[in-house]
């Protein structure tokens, strides 16, 4: 999102609306200074809106909640919309915009029940939904109240189509997204546009064996994602390598099953502040992600540091990077362990690659250069 309005600075005045957790303090003095806050953040004068979420009814049964989305888009728990929130947008609205920036469709729900003419609207969609929903279905734990909301992906294809339609231009985050979105299902305002970061500096290749997994583990393809890297994977290259480190780097690292275990080898250092430092320690970064959609940020950041990447299929998709040229892809356990070790084995293949995912990141994922596409896009459709 920072991306965007880094953009949209430069076109006009941004107006901002969160719809914000229901135990949230809004008093005059919080709001006045979060406003401050964010326009500091982002350099520019934000006028800032905040509503809270309805709270969850917790006297309706689960199954319920689920019945009614089978039926209705607006009635699935990502889309609900209280009268509360659909005034704070009509009062947004009321300032006249020129243009209206979504970000992702749990927000677009709101937009799309308003019962008045609307500016341009723009939507960051980022993943496709549909797809990213059914992907998340078939994680563990499954259940069969978890089966259920298969029932619940027709409503909300329909209700991301929908969406897509009523914007002006709609933004994915991969050239595979987008052809998906225009070849197969003939949407024709679609817009690829690559999650991106500055470039860092160049780091020197370490010797250390040592692995990296990093991302925040309240995400249940991060948590995922842990709990196959150590269980499945880690004591493979622990027991052929014992002096091997593996890093789990992040947010909520008690969402791991083995946190506690004390897994020899396996360090969990919690939020870092200073990405530089922990990706000097780290010679092979892993990304062994199964759900979610659009593409990973942290296979993105490790190819700017220059690291060797392993990867699952899902875990590099819709990525300008090539298995072998920039990266190693590897779904089974066994075989993404092996590729782990021969990278901490082999310093000219490790160099190689590392090189080749800088060079990738530099050409397709620069976030200055992403800014730019994204202010010329949203001011030739605005123009049009």
């Amino acid at each position: 999102m920072s991306m965007f309005i880094d953009a949209i600075k430069e076109i006009g005045q941004v107006d901002m609306l969160f719809f914000v957790p229901p135990e949230t303090e809004l008093s005059p003095d919080i709001i006045a200074q979060t406003e401050r806050t964010f326009s500091q953040h982002w350099q520019t004068q934000i006028n800032l809106h905040l509503c809270p979420i309805e709270a969850e009814q917790n006297s309706v049964p689960k199954w319920r909640q689920q019945w009614d989305g089978i039926f209705n888009f607006f009635k699935q728990s990502d889309f609900l919309r209280s009268p509360q929130q659909l005034q704070a947008l009509e009062t947004c609205l009321s300032r006249k915009p020129d243009a209206i920036f979504v970000h992702r469709l749990s927000s677009m729900s709101a937009v799309m029940q308003m019962q008045q003419p609307l500016p341009p609207v723009f939507l960051d969609l980022d993943d496709i939904e549909h797809i990213s929903f059914m992907r998340q279905i078939r994680q563990p734990p499954t259940g069969l109240v978890t089966q259920l909301y298969y029932l619940q992906v027709p409503a909300r294809f329909w209700g991301e189509m929908r969406a897509i339609r009523l914007a002006r231009c709609s933004f994915v985050c991969s050239g595979r997204d987008r052809r998906y979105l225009t070849k197969r299902l003939g949407l024709s305002n679609v817009v690829s546009v690559p999650n991106a970061i500055a470039i860092p500096k160049p780091q020197p290749m370490t010797k250390e064996p040592t692995l990296l997994l990093l991302g925040g583990y309240n995400y249940f393809p991060n948590m995922n994602a842990a709990n196959f890297l150590i269980e499945q994977v880690w004591t493979h290259i622990h027991k052929v390598m014992p002096n091997a480190r593996l890093i789990i780097a992040g947010p909520y690292p008690q969402s791991i099953r083995s946190y506690n275990k004390g897994v020899p080898g396996v360090e969990f250092p919690g939020f870092v502040d200073d990405l530089d430092a922990l990706y000097q320690r780290s010679r092979v970064v892993c990304c062994p992600i199964f759900s979610g959609g659009g593409t990973r940020v942290k296979m993105i950041e490790a190819a700017a540091y220059g690291k060797s990447i392993v990867a699952t299929s899902i875990g590099a998709e819709g990525l300008e990077m090539k298995d072998g040229q920039e990266f190693l892809m590897r779904d089974d356990p066994k075989a993404f362990a092996e590729a782990c070790l021969e990278l901490l084995r082999n310093d000219d293949l490790c160099k190689r690659l590392g090189d080749a995912a800088r060079a990738a990141a530099s050409r397709h994922y620069d976030r200055a250069n992403i800014v730019k596409q994204i202010k010329q896009q949203i001011q030739s459709q605005i123009a049009s």
